[in-house]
């Protein structure tokens, strides 16, 4: 008999996605209790650090399990440059006891719901804009084959009855929202998307674990784009070269900062914007001081 889930790569390819079938996966099931008939999508991360260079480090360890916990541990892990690894067309150990959330019920997670793994460190590390973008189409994929609302797109931070904290620097609220602006997101290729999402990680900063903006860890603390402007704009203003910002108000009012480069001459400006460029770029971290961080 055809396991529940074997339409799911269809389902994913349907929406453009890059999808990679994994050896036996249409066979493959945990036998710790009933087959899924989903009501939602549960996301996750897999708390292995990433990157562009080993972008789905997680796949064997999904379908094999831990010495604590049997595979498949998903039914598809999300790389982090966007491919989604097919895991499991049956029953997979994903989401435990999951209490009542949205419009689901409380019960038996790994029935209730369709398991994405987004392979990420999730602490130090959050998704890439191609992870994002993609486990956006994916979970869009499976509710509407499934016929639920966004609503049903939930986090397993929100379902766990032990305290879990994944997807990391996700907020949920949010994500559901950007699943039902569609529309939008049609009006651009994935190339112009995943464009978009970079911008906002290099201007915020990683978010925190439930999704916060946090800036980016400088040696005065956490600090966004527009704050550090703020910073290089009142240096210069120190020097009676421009107009000061008052720093609360300009580092949350972009047209703030906008005025204040307007008032510098181009031959100040550029070098500003150059500096600053050099300290994001300085601050970035490699993936393996990423992988340091996480042993430590």
């Amino acid at each position: 008999m055809a396991l529940p889930l074997v339409w799911l790569a269809d389902a994913l390819r349907s929406v453009g996605l890059a999808v990679v079938e994994t050896d036996g996966w249409r066979e493959r099931t945990a036998s710790s209790g009933p087959q899924p008939a989903p009501v939602g999508v549960l996301e996750h991360h897999t708390a292995t650090p990433a990157s562009y260079e080993n972008p789905a480090p997680s796949v064997q360890l999904c379908i094999d399990g831990r010495p604590d916990l049997a595979g498949p541990l998903c039914h598809a892990v999300i790389g982090f440059d966007g491919t989604v690894h097919v895991i499991a067309a049956g029953r997979a150990n994903h989401a435990g006891e999951a209490k009542a959330s949205g419009p689901n019920p409380g019960g038996d997670g790994n029935t209730l719901y369709v398991g994405f793994e987004w392979d990420y460190q999730g602490v130090d590390q959050g998704p890439s804009p191609e992870q994002y973008s993609a486990a956006l189409k994916a979970t869009r994929a499976v509710l509407e084959h499934l016929g639920r609302p966004a609503d049903a797109a939930r986090g397993h931070k929100e379902t766990s009855v032990t305290g879990k904290i994944d997807p990391g620097h996700v907020d949920m609220d949010r994500f559901r929202a950007d699943l039902g602006n569609k529309d939008q997101e049609d009006q651009m290729n994935p190339e112009q998307d995943a464009i978009l999402r970079r911008l906002e990680h290099e201007l915020l900063g990683p978010r925190g674990p439930n999704g916060e903006i946090q800036g980016w860890h400088t040696e005065v603390g956490p600090r966004t784009i527009v704050a550090m402007l703020v910073d290089l704009v009142n240096t210069v203003i120190a020097k009676g070269q421009a107009p000061e910002i008052p720093p609360q108000t300009g580092a949350g009012d972009p047209e703030a900062i906008k005025k204040a480069f307007q008032a510098l001459p181009p031959d100040q400006a550029a070098p500003l914007l150059a500096e600053l460029v050099r300290i994001q770029q300085d601050r970035q971290l490699t993936p393996e001081q990423y992988a340091e961080r996480a042993q430590q």
